[in-house]
């Protein structure tokens, strides 16, 4: 595998950036690497005021796209839009939705969307991406946002989990199948972040962003910018964090599966105490 990544001077992409984790790790690109940012997601205004931000304080340039992830022809427009007239060299495919609740009471729409952005979109990217980059020949990287979610079964979140562990599994496998092209995948497995999605989720009900254990924005962006450069296989940001994936990974899955539902629980869904 070739040096850690220099992003001085250099794009990077970056879905699911106009909030939450996606907008502090084009941030964190910006101020600490000097690099350039193309910023995907559906809301424009958000987007502009980013780019404004950054190009004010940092100098930076930044390539605005609004694109809807769970549409199939954004996906395709998005990775040419990107690639037009630059050279793009890191990827941070980062959006995601998530649906808190017994998988049963899930909607049919609700099940597509959180397919189409968790799984369909980041996969048919990496795709093209990956490609790219090996065409292009200058040693760049991905990095795919997943989730310790994706490390174990996760009762009342459980496709949200399903399709991390999908990530998860994809790229570590890329990664193996480019060893040797230059080109460098990182899986990127965070716990709780203190982001609008916890608050939209309704998860606020079991965890508030000021408890042990969840990682503010700002972190978990340092942490997963140092994970694209440096190359790393598979990173799960903080302490606590990382004993507990460890723990999940030893225990037998009988016992994990069992606590995580007790933990996820909803009041008055089946199997509750009541």
């Amino acid at each position: 595998m070739p040096r850690s990544m220099a992003l001085s001077g250099r794009y990077v992409l970056v879905t699911g950036a106009s909030s939450g984790l996606g907008r502090e790790i084009a941030r964190v690109i910006a101020r600490d690497y000097h690099g350039h940012v193309i910023a995907v997601a559906r809301r424009e205004q958000r987007l502009n005021e980013l780019a404004q931000e950054l190009r004010q304080r940092f100098g930076t340039t930044v390539v605005p796209i609004k694109a809807d992830l769970t549409r199939a022809e954004d996906v395709e427009r998005c990775f040419a839009q990107a690639t037009e007239g630059r050279s793009v060299h890191g990827v941070v495919l980062n959006a995601g939705v998530t649906y808190y609740g017994p998988a049963l009471s899930q909607s049919a729409a609700s099940v597509e969307t959180l397919l189409a952005t968790n799984a369909v979109a980041p996969v048919r990217l990496a795709q093209l991406f990956g490609r790219y980059l090996v065409e292009q020949g200058q040693s760049g990287g991905m990095l795919l946002v997943a989730s310790m979610a994706g490390l174990v079964p996760m009762p009342y979140q459980a496709l949200y989990g399903g399709t991390k562990a999908l990530l998860t599994s994809f790229g570590l496998a890329l990664r193996e199948e480019l060893r040797g092209s230059g080109v460098s995948v990182s899986v990127f497995a965070p716990g709780g972040i203190a982001t609008e999605m916890l608050d939209l989720s309704g998860l606020t009900a079991k965890f508030h962003p000021d408890d042990v254990g969840i990682m503010s924005a700002e972190i978990c962006a340092r942490a997963a910018v140092r994970a694209l450069v440096a190359r790393r296989a598979l990173v799960v940001p903080g302490a606590m964090n990382r004993v507990t994936a460890w723990l999940m990974r030893l225990l037998p899955r009988s016992w994990v599966v069992p606590i995580v539902a007790r933990l996820y629980r909803q009041p008055g869904t089946l199997g509750s105490s009541r």
